[in-house]
């Protein structure tokens, strides 16, 4: 175990996070057993620690999924720990270096390059789980490999969509979601209205008391991502896990900025400033989000009837940004053989069980839980984006280079882009410029 290197890396991880569902800031913990650490063989039920990031909706879905798991048997207990992923990661290499880390820990791909390099990841656990390749979508199965070495087990997967009011739409004259990014213009512009009724393509409208938009989307980290996706629909995927140096179309790049700015400044039909789109949704101030599958469990609770797509094919190709959770097993050197065989234990009892976890709006890696997901409402349009969802890589640098929090260079670039209308083709400049600083260090 490299724990030199994890202690002059633990600062770093402030960058770590990852967008989930999740706005909160509050812990939780399922079961009170304190997790053993020992190696001496427990008398009574082994206890494993289990951390994740959940706590927005899909929280309560994975706080059930253990109590199942410990209301089933008696000779494991889980207690499961959950907080925001920047935390989380601070708090994992934290015990990782005074020798207590979870047993089990969930993150997202991109950040599996950075732990498997500071030597804190147990990739030789994979191998008793006895995974098979073909149970999984190859998007989830290649969100657990680094350097062609597998560090973790899928969990689920998550992409960009649209959603959209039904009943909005339809007064609006509007028969189906957008399915291009002329179409997403035109049917927000139809959705958008100021107080006295006139849409923004309209002479007189009033942008400064619009009472109703037609898109809502979030203005934080989530804005690189479509920008991301938006660049590979023209045939641009630059982040790779071995660079060394990053190189765009700058031009095409500012195009995917530039797409993003106009809906907002030019065309007027997303509120500037967005705080909460699922919230403006539900209240019905936006007509239609950009958001992920992890919003349904809100989405079902309220009185909107509400429908999903996939998100739209702006220029060349069908590309969404995508992502994905998996399980990890940290390297624990007081562990003994029979708390490792109960983590992993519980984890194969997760994957088998990953129907139930569909319940949360993720989309289960397996292709059983895959098929559960199938038959529930609004997941089909997710699913479908499966095959074309692009994965940012498991880079080393991955907590500089794609943090949510700042002055990560994608944040400073979404935000130069959503909030301050900059010039889109500086913004994409300036992107590369920050990126390869960083890949320079």
């Amino acid at each position: 175990m490299k724990l030199k290197r994890v202690s002059a890396l633990l600062a770093s991880t402030a960058l770590l996070t990852l967008v989930v569902a999740c706005q909160t800031k509050e812990s939780t913990q399922v079961g009170a057993t304190p997790a053993a650490s020992g190696s001496a063989q427990p008398s009574g039920p082994i206890n494993i620690d289990y951390w994740g990031g959940w706590t927005g909706p899909d929280l309560e879905t994975m706080k059930g999924l253990v109590g199942k798991f410990n209301a089933e048997q008696k000779k494991i207990h889980v207690e499961f720990t959950s907080m925001q992923w920047t935390p989380l990661f601070t708090k994992f290499l934290t015990e990782m270096k005074g020798g207590q880390p979870p047993d089990v820990l969930a993150m997202h791909p991109f950040e599996i390059g950075q732990f498997a390099e500071m030597g804190v990841l147990d990739a030789e656990a994979l191998e008793s789980t006895k995974l098979t390749k073909a149970d999984y979508s190859d998007f989830a199965w290649g969100g657990t490999m680094y350097k062609g070495k597998q560090y973790a087990v899928p969990l689920d997967v998550h992409m960009h969509g649209l959603f959209f009011n039904k009943e909005m739409l339809e007064k609006a004259g509007v028969a189906a979601a957008p399915k291009t990014g002329d179409e997403l213009i035109a049917f927000a512009q139809k959705l958008t209205l100021d107080k006295n009724g006139k849409h923004p393509n309209e002479s007189g409208f009033d942008d400064n008391n619009i009472t109703q938009y037609g898109l809502g989307f979030n203005m934080n980290h989530h804005a690189f991502y479509q920008f991301y996706a938006l660049l590979s629909q023209q045939g641009e995927n630059p982040f790779k896990e071995d660079m060394k140096k990053l190189d765009f179309d700058e031009q095409k790049a500012a195009k995917a900025f530039g797409f993003l700015e106009d809906l907002i400044f030019k065309y007027k039909v997303v509120p500037k400033g967005e705080k909460s789109p699922v919230d403006d949704f539900i209240s019905g101030k936006v007509a239609m989000i950009v958001d992920g599958p992890w919003q349904m469990p809100k989405l079902e609770t309220s009185s909107v009837k509400w429908g999903s797509a996939p998100y739209p094919k702006v220029f060349d190709k069908q590309v969404a940004w995508g992502a994905a959770e998996v399980l990890t097993f940290p390297v624990n050197e007081k562990a003994n053989a029979s708390e490792k065989a109960a983590a992993i234990e519980f984890v194969k009892w997760l994957d088998k069980n990953s129907g139930e976890w569909a319940k949360s709006g993720q989309l289960p890696s397996s292709n059983s839980g895959m098929e559960v997901a199938k038959k529930l409402p609004g997941r089909e349009a997710f699913v479908s984006s499966l095959g074309n969802a692009v994965l940012l890589p498991a880079h080393p640098k991955s907590a500089q280079l794609f943090s949510s929090t700042a002055p990560s260079p994608i944040l400073t670039a979404a935000q130069d882009a959503v909030l301050n209308n900059k010039n889109p083709l500086e913004i994409a400049k300036q992107l590369k410029k920050d990126i390869n600083a960083i890949l320079a260090e």
